[in-house]
């Protein structure tokens, strides 16, 4: 039987085509879709209750951003797409219901993430997110009592505490033939921060001629024409209040019955001018000035493109979904601005690694609905954790909100510098 002699050069040829069209072939190939997950997200706010008003306006405004966010394709994490989903949780503002939300959004729901939490329960619930990695993305201030060795998963979107400074500063500019400030609260709000009260007054009277007087009341209180006379003993020409809603409405109609025409400011955002005036009367409630964190309006505070155009789209929806406008801008603050504020950190890390995430937090620079930040924070917390704030300030007039200004709280160390920046 013949041998047949191989034709090495041929067998080389056909070996070579194959090989150049198995890498053809790999070229052409289409690259795998990222994976499509899901990524839970919970926020805590009061949907019953005496401040249901707020919470329910807020949910409103929060599912048409989570919708908005995917119908835009989701999140992109790394080499994974995330759709976003939403899980309200009700603490009707008490913090017994506030931690029973948490358990169920973290044991039950399994979310990643609790973000929006404005109300007085700091100390009920960071136990439980914290326990389990679940970040936590809350407001500083009233009631927290923080400390970063025990709470490693927290992170202050909300500085409440950190701008009532620059707030006042705002206020204060706004009406410069005033010179002598009232501030007032609680009981509670004076031991809160009586460390920094002698301080703050001094540098206030000495940086801008501010003179500070201060009147306090207890818990509760619904009448305060006798705290408003010993304001007018101390010749107060502007109110400064860290109160509720209900306690400025009370102060504004009494004021107002009394003579008083004093410009009356709260560090809180205005829940919808109409209402505050249905509560206080509509002469009571002029000139009543309120936090207005309105990306739009901000002229010292520089807002990233993308979020101007995703907030006016909100407002647009919200509108034509519920024919009104938006009720409480201070959604850019919390719940909205909180949850982006998460998912720019998720983005940053490449990860919801709940370790990762809070290493790109510590130190990181982020874009928000209301200005750019680098999270420092060191001689405030310990943690570089707490985000700036624009601290814009606007004024009912007629039955309508209008910015007066803004003085930006750029780094919340300030407050424990001995100044604040000077804008």
């Amino acid at each position: 039987m013949a041998v047949r002699k191989i034709n090495w050069v041929s067998l080389g040829l056909i070996l070579s085509i194959f090989s150049l069209a198995f890498v053809w072939a790999c070229a052409a190939r289409p690259e795998p879709p990222p994976e499509i997950k899901v990524l839970k997200i919970g926020i805590i706010g009061p949907l019953s209750g005496p401040a249901s008003m707020w919470g329910q306006a807020a949910a409103k405004v929060d599912k048409i951003y989570f919708d908005l966010i995917n119908e835009r394709g989701g999140v992109k994490v790394g080499d994974t797409i995330y759709r976003i989903e939403l899980y309200p949780g009700d603490d009707s503002f008490l913090p017994s219901m506030g931690a029973a939300a948490a358990r169920k959004l973290i044991y039950q729901d399994r979310v990643s993430a609790i973000v929006g939490y404005v109300s007085p329960g700091f100390n009920a619930l960071s136990p439980i997110t914290n326990a389990e990695k679940v970040i936590f993305i809350c407001r500083s201030g009233g009631g927290v009592i923080y400390n970063p060795k025990t709470h490693p998963y927290v992170v202050f979107g909300f500085p409440s505490m950190e701008n009532i400074l620059n707030q006042a500063i705002t206020v204060m500019q706004a009406y410069p033939q005033y010179k002598t400030l009232c501030w007032t609260g609680t009981e509670g709000d004076r031991r809160e921060g009586e460390l920094a009260i002698e301080d703050t007054d001094k540098m206030l009277e000495r940086e801008y001629g501010i003179k500070s007087v201060r009147v306090y009341y207890p818990e509760a209180t619904t009448n305060f024409t006798p705290y408003l006379s010993k304001m007018a003993e101390l010749g107060t020409e502007v109110i400064f209040s860290s109160g509720t809603p209900l306690e400025i409405a009370l102060m504004a109609k009494q004021r107002w019955e009394m003579g008083l025409k004093w410009p009356l400011a709260e560090t809180a955002a205005q829940m919808d001018p109409p209402m505050f005036l249905r509560l206080c009367g509509k002469e009571a409630g002029q000139g009543v000035i309120s936090d207005r964190p309105v990306p739009w309006e901000l002229k010292k505070t520089k807002v990233a493109p993308r979020f101007l155009e995703i907030a006016k789209i909100l407002v647009e929806r919200h509108e034509k979904q519920y024919g009104i406008p938006i009720q409480n801008y201070g959604i850019f603050a919390t719940s909205v601005g909180m949850t982006a504020q998460y998912l720019e950190a998720v983005q940053q890390a490449g990860t919801i690694d709940p370790d990762k995430v809070m290493s790109t937090f510590r130190g990181g620079t982020f874009e928000t609905f209301l200005g750019t930040y680098k999270l420092s924070g060191e001689k405030t917390y310990g943690s570089p954790i707490v985000f700036g704030y624009p601290c814009a300030m606007g004024k009912i007039e007629g039955d309508k909100e209008i910015c007066i200004g803004e003085y930006p709280l750029l780094d919340a160390d300030y407050w424990t510098s001995k100044y604040p920046p000077k804008n």
